[in-house]
């Protein structure tokens, strides 16, 4: 199924916008506290993703930054929410980098347990650059794997489905200050405009809303505009409920030690 036929959108609505740091427990609880209990939420959406570059660097809570704030902060929020609202709507923001089988030149997702995920040991063997690639990539991993396996917790309460929202060269994000990555990311944008495989931040912002307001199937993967396949591993239901259990156990321990 394609994401198609844009609706227009209301911009007489009024908004607010409320400070949430996806790298802290006590920030997101107090977030979910500061929501009106006055009814269902209509959409979620679990955008936030971050990267780096250089010496490992970890949340508030002591996790390492690119799993801690992409899928543990994700994770937290979310059922907190859950706890509080009915929600009808989840999107959750994945990449095409989740597939290990990628043919993009950056590391790879390597899915390995939470422990490791979240307080990795450096690898004399790969690049600092290389891990810091391979976090991104594993974080968005677990962003299929949370996403499917919300949506089997859920049994249709809630249509929950992941998102990939495409190649968007003019952004800055994963760019570094490194003359050899300025070039690889001018002749990408180049590349990428004359293949007609470049997007951009508006237009993806348009798909992800019209899966907030429009009726699709739950537990779906969708790459850009189009319902698709994930990667092999995103599916496996083993992976995906010990990524559950272990996200739970880790939130647990910390709270409990006081170290918000």
């Amino acid at each position: 199924m394609a994401i198609t036929n844009f609706p227009e959108f209301d911009k007489t609505k009024n908004y607010s916008i409320n400070q949430l740091d996806l790298g802290d427990f006590q920030s997101i609880a107090n977030f979910v506290a500061t929501l009106p209990k006055n009814g269902p939420i209509y959409g979620l959406d679990c955008n936030a993703g971050v990267t780096y570059e250089g010496a490992f660097r970890y949340t508030k809570n002591g996790i390492e930054e690119t799993f801690g704030v992409n899928h543990i902060g994700h994770f937290y929020l979310t059922h907190l929410l859950l706890e509080k609202f009915d929600i009808q709507k989840i999107v959750i923001i994945s990449s095409a980098l989740h597939d290990p089988t990628n043919k993009a030149p950056f590391a790879k997702a390597v899915y390995s347990k939470v422990s490791e995920m979240s307080y990795p040991k450096i690898d004399p063997n790969k690049s600092i650059e290389k891990q810091n690639q391979a976090f991104y990539c594993t974080s968005k991993l677990c962003n299929v794997l949370f996403a499917y396996e919300l949506n089997r917790k859920l049994k249709g309460k809630t249509i929950v489905n992941a998102y990939n929202p495409g190649l968007m060269p003019t952004t800055n994000f994963g760019k570094t200050g490194k003359l050899i990555n300025t070039i690889y990311m001018k002749i990408l944008y180049v590349l990428s405009h004359i293949l007609g495989i470049a997007t951009n931040p508006k237009k993806s912002a348009k798909y992800v809303a019209l899966l907030l307001r429009e009726e699709f199937k739950s537990g779906q993967y969708f790459d850009i505009d189009k319902a698709t396949k994930s990667s092999i591993d995103s599916y496996d239901e083993t992976k995906a409920k010990e990524l559950w259990k272990d996200s739970e156990v880790l939130i647990f321990a910390i709270l409990n030690t006081k170290q918000i």
